[in-house]
């Protein structure tokens, strides 16, 4: 006690092996110097022993409010639910605890900032797909499924669906099978694609499973996570783009909102959001690459003019480049050259009238780009499985 005045003792327990837990410190403990008369005691979270160390001090009565991550933990929500003290939680929902009160929560906006990697990835050019790489499932989970929400409500009114990977039930996240799994997904998006991450460790994972996957980031998938821990985005390869949340707000809006349960322990609290967040740019995302553009070009004009007749060289005179590196290009976009995207819109166009015109075979052929009728039935059987006759024969059966 000095001047008169008590010095109040707060339990803090949070994961300092992550940036975010320590800038929430930092923003708790400038909260405690500047705002009020506080000693902290700092618990870094360690499982069950944690659990231990904030259960010692309860009953020790060596605190007088706690600051609380963690609670995910069945040990950690053992001791909170079992005490009065007063708590405030950070980064979880009421259903955690069953206690009432003398309990408050904090957390970030996380459907703000799935809506905010939307907002900024869509902003960097025209994707064919988008896709959101969650956590596994388990009960601590809702952080991710928040984000993804905001992430699809942001992209609802776009032509590209949003494709989400989330790892199976029985594998670990970030083990070999997750990462194998993981980069069949990722081959499997339409390039070029815009990925968001649930978190930084998230992201990581998904530039491993890209370069085991033979895919370049940031020229076939851009890619963001969240968090803005440092080490992890530093260290990445390429270096990882990342939404950052002000975690160091988040602190301080946890100490004040003890201070408040401190004062009025019998009153409701609400939970207290912190929506506050910045991108931080690095290699793992920028604008559409022009070779990107440069394919969109060429398959919208193959969908527009495949059934005249043209060309790939007519379709190569139309980019204004080089042969070779329109297929180059197109290779590493779409996996196919310009020819074989050409032959698939014609055989499409054709199964197609096949099944809705009543003309000869020959002439419909023909009306789709094909110059030669036998060329034409033999890329029809190889494709779909059936002559064009049976195709025919079987729509008029349905």
């Amino acid at each position: 006690m000095k001047n008169g005045k008590r010095v109040y003792k707060i339990a803090v327990l949070l994961r300092l092996y992550y940036a975010s837990g320590r800038d929430i410190l930092y923003g708790i403990s400038q909260y405690a110097r500047t705002k009020c008369r506080w000693r902290l005691h700092v618990v870094n979270f360690s499982g069950e022993s944690s659990a231990d160390d904030i259960e010692e001090a309860i009953a020790n009565g060596e605190v007088d409010g706690i600051i609380a991550n963690g609670v995910d933990n069945p040990a950690i929500a053992a001791v909170l639910d079992a005490s009065d003290m007063p708590l405030v939680v950070i980064g979880a929902r009421p259903p955690c605890l069953t206690r009432k009160a003398t309990v408050a929560f904090v957390h970030n906006d996380d459907i703000a900032i799935g809506r905010y990697g939307a907002t900024y990835l869509a902003s960097l050019g025209r994707f064919r797909s988008y896709g959101f790489v969650a956590r596994s499932v388990d009960h601590f989970n809702y952080v991710s499924v928040l984000r993804e929400s905001g992430f699809r409500a942001e992209l609802k009114d776009t032509a590209n669906d949003v494709h989400t990977y989330t790892t199976a039930e029985g594998v670990t996240r970030g083990s070999y099978d997750d990462i194998t799994a993981l980069g069949e997904w990722l081959k499997a998006l339409p390039k070029p694609a815009a990925v968001m991450a649930a978190h930084d460790q998230r992201a990581v994972h998904v530039t491993e499973a890209a370069t085991a996957s033979g895919l370049r980031i940031p020229d076939e998938i851009a890619l963001i996570g969240v968090d803005n821990d440092e080490l992890l985005c530093e260290t990445a390869e390429p270096t990882l783009t990342s939404i950052a949340p002000d975690h160091v707000h988040l602190g301080e809006l946890a100490a004040a909102t003890l201070r408040k349960v401190m004062s009025r322990p019998s009153a409701a609290h609400q939970e207290t959001l912190s929506s506050a967040k910045t991108i931080v740019e690095r290699q793992s995302a920028r604008h559409v690459i022009p070779a990107a553009q440069l394919v969109e070009r060429a398959t919208a004009y193959i969908r527009h003019n495949a059934t005249k007749g043209i060309s790939a060289a007519d379709v190569v005179r139309q980019l204004g480049v080089s042969r070779r590196l329109a297929e180059v290009r197109f290779k590493q976009l779409t996996g196919g050259t310009i020819l074989d995207a050409l032959l698939t819109t014609r055989l499409e166009a054709l199964k197609r009238r096949l099944r809705e015109v009543d003309s000869p075979i020959a002439r419909l052929s023909a009306a789709c780009g094909f110059k030669c009728e036998i060329y034409a039935k033999r890329l029809f059987k190889k494709r779909f499985g059936v002559s064009m006759s049976e195709c025919r024969n079987s729509a008029s059966q349905t």
